[in-house]
């Protein structure tokens, strides 16, 4: 840890102890996750929340000519798997300069994309960039929708979060044969997709829709049932094994043009592509629930995997990204209600 910049913390030893140990309870949590790089760098933009008191950070990668928005939380969640041209936001300039960059009122700093700041209700950001063998590859950046936010005492903790984030870049690669991308963008339990990538594809088919006459798609968000009484009964390790088989089945009932990721702990998102009949997200759901009806043996035991189905079509049903899962979640939970009240959990 670097002590200059840990005398910066706080205007009191409490401040400075209870900080100590949000950083320890970070680094015990990367820790616990290993090599796996996207959740590694999900923990920190969730922590980032809390240690700076922020209301949304990220973790942009350098794809190409590209930052792309790997990680989030907060308000900075309505960006992920965003695709901005380097040379086109303050991440950019961070990247090319190596320096950290700090914007406290948006309104006054020409570097930054004002219009997409004010559409999510960003006044202020400080960013940082990450380094991997001499090389720029991301930001680390914190939000808020306060101007005149951020200070140096905010700047000296993304100093020490960036440095546990370049560590976890530089083992990653060391130690795991894909490349950063390739791990910033996969589940590494069930080697699909993740949120990120999951974002990103729908941003791809809504661009085509809109270019693309009758382009229609669809979203389904997946969530597993009875999986906390596997965990429960069976342990974690089970679980995990029941979530690899799941996610290999539910690759099974798709096309290869469609994407599957998971989402979350539990939960998985697929975008259909290219809906050629009323029925097609229909008969998606139908070959889904066909690739779950044979048992999967585990510890002995044989258990039916099970889930609850949520679908929405676009533009049908909403011609925004964000309505668009919002209408196919909730239907997932219309049906996951409806599961529980015949199969008590």
């Amino acid at each position: 840890m670097n002590q200059a910049s840990w005398h910066t913390i706080g205007p009191s030893w409490q401040d400075r102890s209870n900080k100590l140990k949000q950083i320890i309870d970070m680094q015990t949590a990367i820790a616990k996750v290993g090599m796996d790089l996207s959740s590694v760098m999900q923990l920190v933009v969730e922590y980032c929340c809390e240690l700076i008191q922020c209301d949304g950070a990220a973790i942009e990668l350098r794809e190409g000519d590209c930052m792309v928005y790997r990680a989030t939380s907060g308000i900075a969640n309505a960006h992920s798997g965003l695709r901005l041209p380097i040379h086109e936001s303050l991440s950019g300039y961070s990247i090319q300069t190596g320096e950290l960059q700090l914007c406290n009122d948006v309104d006054s700093d020409p570097r930054v994309n004002q219009p997409a700041c004010k559409a999510q209700g960003i006044e202020s950001m400080l960013l940082i960039p990450l380094a991997h063998s001499n090389d720029m590859v991301g930001v680390l950046k914190v939000l808020s929708c306060r101007k005149q936010h951020f200070t140096t005492e905010h700047a000296a903790i993304l100093r020490l979060v960036s440095e546990q984030v370049a560590a976890s870049l530089y083992f990653c690669h060391r130690y795991v044969p894909d490349n950063l991308v390739h791990q910033a963008t996969h589940d590494s339990l069930t080697e699909l997709k993740n949120r990120s990538a999951f974002m990103e594809r729908l941003r791809r088919e809504v661009q085509v829709s809109d270019c693309k006459y009758a382009h229609r798609f669809g979203v389904m968000i997946i969530d597993m049932n009875g999986l906390k009484r596997v965990n429960d009964e069976l342990g974690h390790r089970a679980g995990d094994t029941l979530l690899a088989e799941m996610a290999r089945r539910l690759q099974s009932a798709f096309r290869p043009s469609d994407l599957v990721a998971r989402i979350g702990g539990d939960e998985f998102g697929v975008v259909v592509s290219n809906l050629q009949t009323p029925d097609a997200l229909s008969k998606a759901t139908q070959r889904l629930q066909g690739a779950l009806v044979r048992p999967h043996e585990c510890k002995g035991q044989n258990i039916r995997l099970s889930a609850s189905v949520g679908s929405a079509v676009y533009p049908d049903d909403a011609q925004q990204i964000e309505p668009l899962i919002e209408m196919a979640d909730q239907r997932m939970y219309q049906k996951k209600r409806a599961h529980y009240e015949r199969v008590p959990a």
